[in-house]
């Protein structure tokens, strides 16, 4: 029997065959269970792919290894490039966020600080992390008391409240703290001065550039 040619497909092939592929995009961070997390929701969220890479590294040393995983996902013609990158980092005892930057500026990625702590941002879904929060014990304590985080070193988010009906709170809440004064410190970047610009999250960055994203799809 021959072969039948030109036949058109049916059924949930011709479905699979339609289907635009998810956009991408890379996280590449510090944390090794919060942000790990918040991103997966997000990735759910926004219904996108987000390849996450984690290291224990400084910002410096996460912004050289997010230009080798750039430079690798170029050579890979399997599939398409990442739209945006961003390193993610925190404040804690580091002091090259300044060399970060201008590894990421340098090749088209994306420095996103947020300071002290990546909760800073996680508070700001319930309220805007208080002006007086510079130090990362005090923004913890508070995402802990307002049960946006718990469990095991109260290290796992409650996704019950860090939603997409809470983000307009949260970005409406971040721009309390992220006056025109911190903005001038956290572009200035000096080391040993990160208290000058606490608190402070440059996380709406990345939902504004993930609402974007949505729309066009």
């Amino acid at each position: 029997m021959s072969k039948k040619r030109n036949v058109p497909a049916h059924g949930r092939k011709a479905a699979r065959s339609r289907r635009p592929r998810k956009r991408r995009f890379l996280v590449v961070a510090g944390g090794a269970v919060t942000e790990k997390q918040y991103f997966k929701q997000l990735e759910s969220l926004y219904d996108v792919v987000i390849d996450y890479q984690q290291k224990n590294n400084s910002p410096k040393q996460l912004a050289k290894l997010a230009v080798k995983l750039k430079r690798e996902d170029k050579r890979d013609t399997s599939t398409d490039c990442y739209e945006r990158i961003w390193v993610v980092v925190d404040v804690d005892d580091f002091h090259d966020h300044g060399e970060a930057a201008g590894i990421c500026n340098d090749n088209g990625i994306e420095l996103i600080i947020s300071n002290p702590c990546f909760e800073v941002w996680l508070l700001d879904y319930v309220k805007a992390c208080p002006s007086s929060y510079t130090l990362t014990p005090d923004v913890e304590s508070a995402a802990a008391e307002a049960k946006v985080v718990g469990g095991n070193r109260n290290k796992y988010i409650n996704t019950e409240l860090i939603g997409k009906e809470h983000l307009d709170a949260a970005i409406h809440n971040a721009a309390r703290h992220n006056t025109e004064e911190n903005s001038q410190g956290r572009d200035r970047l000096v080391p040993h001065h990160e208290q000058e610009y606490a608190p402070w999250t440059d996380m709406p960055k990345i939902i504004e550039t993930l609402e974007y994203s949505n729309k066009q799809s």
